[in-house]
């Protein structure tokens, strides 16, 4: 038999089977995750929320204002720098809200402008000279850090200090503040950290996700947990101790039930929208996953792919400049804040996957031709 037969047949076999994976690495290598600030379609965002910026510096409302201060910041942009004729986003942020009383939840607020600080390398404790109250809720100085703290009452996070019952039995603020204070220094294994993740654990739903409040609020009903407050609470989770728990592995397939054959997230009021599918995507990178690998792809387009189909033509996601900001923050690899899940656990894979995948044909082929020559130089040393 001569060579040819004995050593080409069985490695163009090797060959052809391969040809599967190299069509399945290309087609992992099509969308690139996280996406570079310069890309197109971050640019695009840019310029959409550029476009909404007004002479005061705010974009849009106070709170839309300050996600686009951590979404601008995200993609690498200086906030201090954005300006429309007069004064900055920041100094806009500093200046306070207009009106408290517009706030439905202090400590979702007051974890917002504590995120939003950090965001624009200011310190929360000192966030410009605004002073003021709202539901019993003191701030003085800009200190919005310390507000915050406030509202631990050595347990959870209360909702604001009404003394209303029902503002210890809300859970969002807890999971915002989790996020907000480890954001501005404060120890994942803390006392008030690690009280509030006991505290979001123990009203974990059974179906493995989670809703904004506890079965003791008045408002409350069964069977209403959703994709917006189970990400937020996997990302508290993760920021915190409790990243292996069985909790978060409960709430990531919670999320996964939830998942669209498009490859977004669907809210239990909305359906698939941009932003459920924003924080399902920051959940997952927290939790150190791939939102770009086949177990967050149920058929053939993955969360990342849903979001930039969803983009307009005019730059926004979801035609308002909160998903937007959502959007920027987590096609850019950085969530809320910037950095805050793990870049090499999270995006890191994300990146090796997609490299490694599409370098696999080539060194599948380079292994076989070198066997190829490896064998025939036997085979001729030996006289064959």
């Amino acid at each position: 038999m001569s060579v040819a037969r004995t050593v080409l047949v069985p490695c163009l076999t090797a060959v052809i089977l391969t040809l599967p994976f190299a069509g399945a690495s290309r087609a992992m290598a099509d969308t690139v995750y996280p996406l570079p600030p310069s890309s197109t379609a971050i640019q695009d965002a840019l310029r959409y929320l550029r476009g909404q910026q007004g002479n005061d510096g705010s974009i849009g409302t106070y709170s839309d204002s300050a996600w686009a201060c951590i979404a601008i910041a995200a993609a690498g942009e200086d906030p201090h720098d954005w300006k429309n004729g007069g004064p900055s986003l920041v100094d806009y942020l500093k200046e306070g809200p207009p009106d408290p009383f517009d706030e439905f939840n202090m400590g979702t607020f007051l974890s917002r402008m504590v995120l939003a600080a950090v965001a624009a390398n200011e310190d929360p404790s000192a966030f410009g000279r605004w002073s003021g109250s709202d539901a019993g809720v003191e701030i003085e100085d800009g200190d919005y850090l310390s507000a915050l703290k406030s509202l631990h009452d050595g347990t959870q996070f209360l909702q604001d200090l009404t003394g209303d019952p029902d503002s210890a039995n809300t859970l969002n603020e807890d999971f915002w503040a989790v996020r907000a204070l480890i954001a501005a220094g404060e120890s994942p294994n803390s006392p008030i950290i690690d009280s509030t993740l006991d505290h979001i654990i123990d009203f974990q739903e059974t179906d493995g996700g989670w809703t904004w409040g506890t079965p003791e609020h008045s408002w409350y009903e069964a069977g209403s947990s959703d994709v917006d407050n189970t990400a937020a609470a996997i990302v508290a989770l993760c920021l915190g101790t409790r990243g292996a728990s069985d909790a978060v592995q409960n709430a990531l397939t919670y999320l996964q039930m939830n998942q669209h054959v498009s490859g977004g997230f669907e809210s239990i009021w909305l359906g698939v929208n941009v932003q459920s599918t924003a924080w399902a995507v920051d959940a997952i990178r927290a939790a150190g996953g791939n939102p770009v690998g086949s177990e967050w792809t149920p058929v053939s387009m993955h969360p990342i792919d849903n979001l930039l189909a969803a983009q307009d033509g005019d730059g926004s996601f979801g035609e308002s400049i909160r998903s937007s900001a959502d959007a920027v923050a987590v096609l850019v690899g950085s969530g809320y804040p910037p950095g805050s899940a793990d870049e090499t656990s999270a995006s890191g894979t994300a990146r090796l996957g997609i490299e490694t995948a599409s370098l696999l044909p080539w060194l599948v082929l380079a292994g076989i031709v070198g066997l190829i020559v490896l064998i025939a130089r036997r085979r001729f040393s030996r006289g064959a």
